[in-house]
Order: structure tokens, then C-alpha cells, then sequence
């Protein structure tokens, strides 16, 4: 090549270098995210979970019910949010007797959400957007209506023990039969249900229709591994393990459960009347969650999170497993959830003691995860207060983890008020009109609220499954999408924010932590120092951080992020704030830069 040839083509060379290195470096600062990672870190490990429970997110047939088609129109808001996975809530073939976590079979859709042709769409859609999909895997029990239950009651091989069979202890004066032993129903009663055909009792944790799998059954646990390996062949990118601790119970079903004489429950019918000795956490549960995290390692990048309630911190870390038996990736963290019921709960002291609980047993190697919110409890507006709501957030994205929201979180959606005659969830029903109130899950699960028309948006039916909130006309998507200030809008700027590495590889500390103030520094060698203060009390209050902070912190910070429920000027961001004199309004969460660097 000629020399005058040669220099053009040389510029040309370095002028795409430099614009790709532009590109990249804006990709990293911006989090413009790709089909392919760039970065070595799991997927699960760098994104907010976004929870999608199928009936509620959009109703695209329309017939009143959020559906499949409904979710995949909605990919383009899911990804404008900034969220990196979408976890369906479980849209398989089901009777509906627990809204879809009673599963007649488990690798085909149910028509109420659409097809499986519809799934694939939403699949596409998704990974197209740089998106992963998490699919619900719901292994304790299937529904009455499966046919694998049908079989086991006809004794039928090779499905004659695939469920948990038992015989009576005999009958009683009434001529009814009596169960085996006294385990109890998560959903209230006996967790015994008899079975006139073949004339033994079955296990069921949950509903009588939830009838309980039997995993010392080697052929039932080649066919649920086949369950997801069907899944995963579609390009899932993995599971949410629903109720994993009662997956297996004891071997011998003629044991009573001991009663737990320091529950201060009386009512013998209510689940924690007993002490779940036999039926939760066995040794077996863990096995087979083992060969589950063997099936998922056979494909690149795969997560499981699984559902693990306990208040033995220690016996949640179990389902980490470690380096040497690695069981889940996570399992989920509800100390936020269970310990924080309502406001007079929440100070400063108590979200500090929930978050160390976490980290302080979190195993070696081990990645935390964070969660306000989901389809089993009250949302976080009604349970702590709205203007709570950014500042939690706030809370949740920034600490070290992986934080799992909620469909609706991000604008603050609130209970619904639901009636007696319009309550569906069982457990509510259970209880009966005295006290479904209490029990009913219902409140949480109503539609998504996009704007203040008819419904708010959700349908162009008549009527929706649930009702709508009737704060819809204020409280809604495009209403936050044109207000300046407002939950969308911080929800989304902390989901650019965790894209500093900072927040993805910086060390934590807690400066300042008091009955209203909760405080935490994330720093890094090498970048800017970030500070989050949260007022936790209802009163507007201003603090001198350095009057109780347990480290030396500079003369003042500039502000970075606010509340929406804060205006005043002096806390707009880019502003300069002494520390010693910091105003917070009630319930505010604040986030500074702080001028000088920590190591």
C-alpha cells in the first residue's frame, strides 16, 4: 500500500477505536445493557429482579385477567424501568384453586394467560431487549387435576407413590376416618385429605387440592428434573424455587409435630399452633436441591432463587449451600418483610440490625439479595407509609445485592380494599368473613395501575379479576412519567445509579444509625464516596451527621438523589449540603457524594 494511502487508512483505524472505546464507555457509565454480558459477573449478580405476577401486570385479550400477550406489550416500560429480569409468577395449566400454584401440568401454559406460542413471544421479546425471564418452579405439590395424581390414586405404575400416601389411624364415632398424625395445613386444618378410591389419605401443606409430591420417589424426581430441563431448553434464564422447605418431610408419617408452647397461639387448626419439625427444612430437601443446581450448571448463566421462610437466619444460609455443595444462588431475604409489618416498627436501629443479620451470616463468597415486597404480603406504601417508599428503594438498590421488586413498587401502589364478597385468595377464604382481613393476599395482587382512565388502563373489558384501586386516578404510570418529581422517576435513576462500580464492587459502612436516622457510606479506592440518609420518623427533622457519626466524614456533601415528597430548594440536586446540618422531611431518603475520597 502506498505511504499516501497508508495514513488515511491509519487515521480511519484510530478513529474507530476511538469511537468504540466512546461507545463502551458510555455502555458502562449509562447501563445500556446487551444481549451478550460483557462482564463476568453472573447475570443475577449486576440486575434488579422485577416480580410480574400474570394476572395483574396487563390484559391485552381482553377479558378482565392480565395475561401472557398483556406482558410481552409491556417490555419496552419493563426495560425504559431499567430492570434487568422479569420473574413470572406461574402462568402453567391449573384449575385456579391457588391461582396457578396448583399446576396440572407443569410444561404447558394455561389458556387463561394464552398459548405456549404466546410464552415464546414473550421470551423473544425479552432476550431481544437484553432482558432475562425467570419462570415460578413449583415442585412441593401439582394439583388434584394432574395426571399424575390421578394415576397415583389408581395406583397406577410408575406413579403409584408419587405423592405422600398414608393410611388411617382407624375412625372415629362419626365413622370418619383419622389421619396419621396431627401435621397441619399452611392454609389452616389438617394437611390430611382421605381419598375414598384408594382408601388411604394423602399430604397436602397447602390446599386439599395441592396435593404434596414424594421425593424419595426416584422416578417422580427424574420427571420433575425433566420439568426443567424442558424449560431451560427454551432458554429460560432460570428459577424461582416456590416453598422449597416443605419439599420433603420425614420418613416415618406416625410422628406428631410438637406444639410450639411459646407461639401464644390457641387455635390447634392454625399452622403455627404446631413446631414444624418433621415437615420443613429435612435433610432431603437439601439433596435434591443439590441435583437441581447440577441440572442448572449444565447451561451458561442460569439462576436459581429459591423461597425459604424461617426466622433462623441460620437455617436459611443452608440453602447457599457452599463452595463445596453449592446449592441456590440466593435464597430470598424476607428479614425486611417479616420484621418490618408496619411503621412502628420501622427506626433506624431496626433496619440496621435487619440488614447486618444478612450480611453478618451471609457465607463466605455469597451474594445478598434484598426484598420490600411480593405476592404474599402487604405492599409497602400501606405496611410502612408512602412516603417511605423512595427512600426504601433507595435502601434496597444501593446496599450490596441483589435487589427483587415487586410489579408496582415503583410507583407506590397500595392495598386495595377488598370485600368479603370479592375476596379470591384461599387463604383469605379460609378464614372466613370474620377474618379473611387478616389473611387475605388479595390486596397486594390488584391491577396495575398505567393511567386515570376507565380501569386504569389495565383492560378494555368491563371488569377486572380483582378491583382496581380507586386511588388509580392519581396514583398511576403516566401520571409519574410527567411529574417531575415522583416514585418512577427515582426508581429509575437508582437503577442508573448501581452502574457505578461503587455500588456493585464497594465496601459498606454505617456511620450514623439512630431510633430516626439509618445511614450507610458505599466506597471504593479509586471513585467517589456515596452517602444515603434515611429519616425514618414522620417528623421533618435536621440532623448533624457529624455529631453521631462513627467515622470522620467531610465538612459537606452534594446531592446526588432525594425523595419525590421533598421540594425545597435547598436539597435540589447538585446542591451543596453541611453535613452537620442535613434537613430531611419526614420519611425521606437522601444520597450525597461526599468531597473527599474513602479507603
Amino acid at each position: 500500500m502506498e505511504k499516501r494511502l497508508l495514513y488515511p487508512f491509519l487515521l480511519a483505524l484510530l478513529m474507530v477505536g476511538v469511537i468504540a472505546t466512546i461507545i463502551v464507555c458510555f455502555t458502562a457509565k449509562y447501563g445500556k445493557r446487551e444481549t451478550e454480558e460483557v462482564e463476568d459477573e453472573p447475570f443475577w449478580k449486576t440486575v434488579v429482579v422485577y416480580q410480574v405476577y400474570p394476572r395483574s401486570l396487563y390484559d391485552a385479550v381482553p377479558d378482565g385477567t392480565g395475561d401472557i400477550a398483556g406482558i410481552t406489550s409491556k417490555a419496552d416500560y419493563l426495560t425504559s424501568l431499567g430492570v434487568g429480569a422479569v420473574w413470572l409468577s406461574p402462568v402453567y395449566t391449573s384449575p385456579m384453586k391457588d391461582f396457578g400454584y396448583d399446576i396440572a401440568n407443569f410444561t404447558d401454559i394455561d389458556p387463561i394467560f394464552g398459548t405456549m406460542a404466546d410464552f415464546d413471544d414473550l421470551l423473544a421479546a425479552f432476550h431481544q431487549r437484553g432482558v432475562k425471564v425467570i419462570m415460578d418452579f413449583v415442585p412441593n405439590h401439582s394439583s388434584d387435576q394432574h395426571e399424575w395424581f390421578r394415576k397415583s390414586v389408581a395406583r397406577e405404575d410408575p406413579y403409584t407413590n408419587y405423592y405422600i400416601w398414608a393410611d388411617s389411624k382407624g375412625v372415629d364415632d362419626n365413622g370418619t376416618h383419622i389421619p396419621p398424625n396431627n401435621w397441619l395445613s399452611v392454609f389452616r386444618g389438617s394437611a390430611w385429605q382421605w381419598n375414598e378410591e384408594r382408601q388411604q389419605f394423602y399430604l397436602h401443606q397447602f390446599l386439599a387440592e395441592q396435593p404434596d409430591l414424594n421425593y424419595r420417589d426416584p422416578s417422580l424426581k427424574e420427571d420433575m428434573q425433566k420439568v426443567l430441563t424442558f424449560w431451560l431448553d427454551k432458554g429460560v434464564d432460570g428459577f424461582r424455587v416456590d416453598a422449597l422447605q416443605h419439599l420433603v418431610e420425614v420418613e416415618d408419617l406416625n410422628l406428631d409435630e410438637p406444639v410450639a408452647v411459646d407461639s401464644g397461639i390457641t387455635d390447634p387448626e392454625d399452622y403455627e399452633y404446631l413446631n414444624h419439625t418433621l415437615t420443613i427444612h429435612q435433610p432431603e430437601t437439601f439433596t435434591v436441591t443439590r441435583e437441581w443446581r447440577q441440572l442448572l450448571d449444565k447451561y451458561p448463566d442460569r439462576v436459581m432463587m429459591v423461597e425459604v421462610y424461617s426466622g433462623d437466619v441460620e437455617t436459611v444460609m443452608k440453602y447457599y449451600g457452599n463452595d463445596t455443595v453449592p446449592l441456590a444462588d440466593f435464597p430470598f431475604n424476607f428479614f425486611l418483610i417479616d420484621n418490618l409489618q408496619n411503621r412502628s416498627q420501622l427506626t433506624g436501629k431496626t433496619l440496621k440490625s435487619i440488614i447486618s443479620l444478612w450480611i453478618d451470616n451471609l457465607p463466605e463468597g455469597k451474594w445478598a439479595n434484598w426484598v420490600l415486597g411480593n405476592h404474599d404480603h402487604g405492599r409497602v406504601a400501606t405496611r410502612l407509609g408512602s412516603d417511605l417508599v423512595d427512600a426504601l428503594n433507595m435502601m434496597t438498590f444501593l446496599l450490596p445485592g441483589t435487589p427483587v421488586t415487586y410489579y408496582g413498587e415503583e410507583i407506590g401502589m397500595e392495598d386495595t380494599p377488598i370485600s368479603w364478597e370479592e375476596t379470591k385468595d384461599p387463604q383469605g377464604c379460609r378464614w372466613g368473613p370474620d377474618h379473611y382481613q387478616e389473611h387475605s393476599r388479595d390486596p397486594a395482587r390488584t391491577p396495575m395501575q398505567w393511567n386515570n382512565t376507565t380501569l386504569a388502563g389495565f383492560t378494555s373489558a368491563n371488569s377486572t379479576w380483582l378491583p382496581v384501586n380507586p386511588n388509580y386516578k392519581t396514583l398511576n404510570v403516566k401520571a409519574q412519567t410527567q411529574t417531575k418529581n415522583s416514585h418512577l422517576r427515582v426508581y429509575k435513576d437508582l437503577i442508573l445509579l448501581r452502574n457505578e462500580d461503587v455500588f456493585s464492587k464497594g465496601h459498606l459502612a454505617f456511620p450514623v444509625i439512630t431510633e430516626q436516622i439509618f445511614s450507610f457510606i458505599r466506597y471504593l479506592e479509586g471513585s467517589e464516596a456515596y452517602i444515603l440518609v434515611i429519616n425514618t420518623s414522620q417528623e421533618d427533622i435536621e440532623v448533624d451527621l457529624h455529631q453521631d457519626a462513627n467515622i470522620e466524614l467531610p465538612r459537606t456533601g452534594f446531592v446526588i438523589l432525594r425523595s419525590s415528597t421533598d421540594t425545597s430548594a435547598d436539597t435540589l440536586p447538585g446542591s451543596e449540603v453541611s453535613l452537620d446540618k442535613v434537613p430531611l422531611v419526614g420519611g425521606e431518603g437522601l444520597l450525597l457524594t461526599l468531597s473527599v475520597q474513602l479507603s
